[in-house]
């Protein structure tokens, strides 16, 4: 199986999502979803990114593995805020 489909199946346990549930969220039917996966076939460009629009990552990290800088990074926010809380607690 295509690493690509490994990542998609992890996101899916992750979120308790289903098979089913996922090719809902990107308006395909559950058959195409499952003949992409059975195939092994990449879905194209369009289709992945709804695939990883309804997972809440991004394409590059499906494909790769890799994180990207954007919303699947939350380690940025997190300082952030871990700033703005400490900033408060001196307020008070």
């Amino acid at each position: 199986m295509l690493d690509f489909w490994l990542r998609v199946k992890e996101k899916l346990d992750y979120q308790d999502l289903t098979q089913r549930e996922l090719a809902d969220k990107i308006d395909e039917s559950y058959n195409t979803l499952q003949s992409w996966i059975n195939r092994d076939r990449l879905p194209n460009a369009e289709q992945a990114v709804k695939v990883a629009d309804a997972l809440n990552t991004s394409v590059e990290f499906l494909v790769t593995g890799r994180r990207t800088q954007g919303k699947s990074n939350h380690s940025r926010t997190v300082k952030l805020l871990e700033e703005a809380i400490e900033n408060l607690k001196k307020d008070l």
